[in-house]
């Protein structure tokens, strides 16, 4: 799939805007870095997933003026609105539900996968019926599954990947650790899957491209 978004790119590159290039170039990249991390060794998982979320974060992310009105979720989960909007050929509705159905169940159902289950370990009194939460949340899920409601489920997947997001970007697991690996390497394999095919989907509409915005610190010709 990977290969697939970059052939994609290359044939129809000269065709886009800048801002909506420079998007997509940054995107591919990490890509690239994240399928090299992939096929060289397990021992790069972790590498692997940081990759891939900074690919995901480079078509999601948007220059808001300094504006903290949409926080990081919220951008994403707008994204993922978006896209499944624009998927008129239901391309993500395969992945979900016929290739990766499993894996997704696996992540839903992994409570350390679930931030307000890491807020009860520290002691937030307000996280203390997690577990009532995680029950609700995950039977929202099955209510997806009966509905074919893509555009949820991803929503609340992709909230439990920014979980393991946070997780390695700010030190909260050891580089290698045994005990996050079943997660990490679900979560690597999913978003290796669904990244390129939103990759795809936003080079289908090219005149859509001012709905993701401005992006982070565009390049700077001197």
């Amino acid at each position: 799939m990977i290969s697939k978004a970059i052939n994609y790119y290359k044939v129809n590159k000269n065709s886009f805007d800048e801002q909506f290039r420079i998007r997509l170039h940054r995107s591919l990249s990490w890509l690239k870095k994240a399928r090299i991390f992939y096929t060289e060794s397990e021992e790069n998982l972790d590498f692997t997933f940081i990759s891939l979320w900074i690919s995901f974060n480079a078509i999601y992310g948007r220059d808001l003026c300094g504006s903290l009105k949409e926080g990081d979720k919220e951008r994403f989960k707008t994204f993922i609105r978006d896209i499944c909007y624009l998927d008129t050929e239901k391309s993500l509705n395969n992945i979900v539900w016929n290739k990766f159905s499993k894996c997704i169940n696996m992540i839903l159902k992994n409570h350390y996968t679930y931030q307000k289950y890491w807020d009860y370990v520290n002691g937030d009194k307000y996280a203390e019926n997690w577990e009532e939460s995680f029950k609700n949340i995950n039977n929202v899920a099955i209510g997806c599954l009966e509905k074919q409601d893509t555009e949820t489920l991803l929503a609340l997947v992709f909230d439990r990947l920014y979980t393991i997001r946070n997780q390695l970007v700010h030190g909260g697991a050891t580089c290698g650790s045994v005990k996050n690996r079943i997660q990490i390497d679900d979560g690597a394999e999913f978003l290796m899957e669904i990244i390129p095919q939103m990759l795809i989907i936003m080079m289908k509409y090219p005149d859509k491209s001012e709905n993701w915005g401005k992006p982070f610190y565009p390049p700077i010709k001197e």
